[in-house]
C-alpha cells in the first residue's frame, strides 16, 4: 500500500486551491500550443519528409474546395443553357491564408538555418521567403519567431542591428537541443521546456499520469510514435533523464509502482523557475503573478541564486 503521507500528497495536488489554479493554467495553455502545432504541422511533416518550403502552398491549394460557378454567379443570364457544364475554378487564397503560408515557410527556413548553424539576415529572408510580401515582413517575422520558440524552443536573436543579422539559439538558457535523440535533426528543446513547465506548475513534481494527460492535449501520447519527434516515452524517461534535465523516479513505497517527474540537476543549473514561469505565462497568455504560489516559489529561487 502506498505510504499515507505520499498518498495524501497526491490528493492534495488535485484538491488544493493553488493546484487547481495550476491545473486550469495548464489546460488553458493547451489552446495556443495546439494552435501553433496546427500552424506548423505542414512545415514539420515537410521537414521530416525532406520536402521544400514551396510545397506547402501547393498542398494548400490542392486541399481547397473548388469554387462552383453556376448560372447565377454573375455571368449574363443569356449565356446559361440547359447543357451548360459547371465550371470549377480554383479560389484565390485570402491574404490571411497567404500570410499564414509565409509564416510556415519562414519557420521551415529558420529550422534549416538552425540545423546548419548559420546566421540569417533580413535581406536573405526577404529574398528567399518573403518576396512579394515585403510590406508584411514585421508580422511574418514576429509570428514565425514565436512559433519557432514555442514549438522547438529556439530563439531568434538580432546580433547586428545595422544589417539585421540574426542568430538562432536554444531558449531559456538550455544548452541541449536533442537533435541526436528521437527523430534525428529535429530540435527538441521545446518539448524539454514544456516538460519543465508541467513539473513546475504542478508544484515541482508531477505524477506520470498527469504528465501524459497534459501532453496528450498536443498530440504526444505514451507509447505512440510522434510523426515529428519520434517515440515520446524514450525522450522523457530516458534521453532527457540521461542528459540531467529530468528526474524520473518511483514513488517510494508505492504498490503497485507509480512514478513521477521532477527537474534534474542540469535544469536547475541552466535555467530558473522564473524563466519557466514567464515562458508558461506567455503561452497561456496570462501574467506570471496570476499564479501567486508559483510566483512566490520562483522569487525564492531567484533569491537563493543571488
Amino acid at each position: 500500500m502506498m505510504h499515507h503521507t505520499r498518498d495524501s500528497r497526491y490528493r492534495n495536488l488535485q484538491d488544493g486551491s493553488q493546484s487547481q489554479r495550476g491545473v486550469r493554467g495548464l489546460d488553458s495553455a493547451q489552446v495556443p500550443m495546439v494552435e501553433e502545432a496546427e500552424m506548423i504541422a505542414t512545415t514539420s511533416r515537410e521537414l521530416s519528409d525532406g520536402g521544400t518550403p514551396g510545397s506547402s502552398q501547393s498542398s494548400l491549394r490542392a486541399s481547397s474546395p473548388p469554387m462552383v460557378m453556376g448560372p447565377n454567379s454573375g455571368r449574363p443570364s443569356d449565356e446559361a443553357s440547359h447543357n451548360e457544364v459547371e465550371e470549377h475554378e480554383e479560389p484565390v487564397p485570402s491574404m490571411h491564408d497567404a500570410l499564414k503560408l509565409k509564416i510556415v515557410e519562414l519557420v521551415y527556413f529558420l529550422l534549416l538555418k538552425y540545423q546548419r548553424k548559420e546566421l540569417i539576415t533580413k535581406a536573405e529572408i526577404l529574398d528567399s521567403v518573403i518576396r512579394d510580401y515585403e510590406e508584411h515582413y514585421p508580422v511574418i517575422f514576429s509570428e514565425a519567431s514565436e512559433s519557432l520558440k514555442l514549438a522547438f524552443g529556439i530563439d531568434v536573436l538580432e546580433v547586428n542591428p545595422l544589417i539585421h543579422t540574426y542568430v538562432l539559439i536554444s531558449s531559456l538558457g538550455i544548452t541541449y537541443d536533442g537533435m541526436y535523440h528521437g527523430a534525428l535533426g529535429i530540435p527538441k528543446t521545446g518539448l524539454l521546456i514544456m516538460s519543465l513547465c508541467i513539473i513546475f506548475m504542478e508544484g515541482n513534481y508531477v505524477s506520470e499520469e498527469r504528465f501524459w494527460e497534459v501532453l496528450s492535449k498536443i498530440g504526444m501520447y505514451d507509447g505512440r510514435n510522434h510523426f515529428l519527434f519520434g517515440e515520446p516515452r524514450k525522450l522523457f524517461t530516458k534521453n532527457f533523464v540521461q542528459e540531467g534535465y529530468l528526474e524520473y523516479r518511483r514513488v517510494p513505497e508505492s504498490d503497485p509502482p507509480r512514478f513521477e517527474f521532477l527537474w534534474g540537476p542540469r535544469a536547475h543549473a541552466e535555467t530558473t523557475k522564473m524563466k519557466i514561469l514567464e515562458f508558461f505565462a506567455s503561452v497561456a497568455r496570462s501574467d506570471p503573478r496570476s499564479y501567486p504560489d508559483r510566483y512566490a516559489d520562483a522569487l525564492r529561487d531567484e533569491g537563493e541564486r543571488a
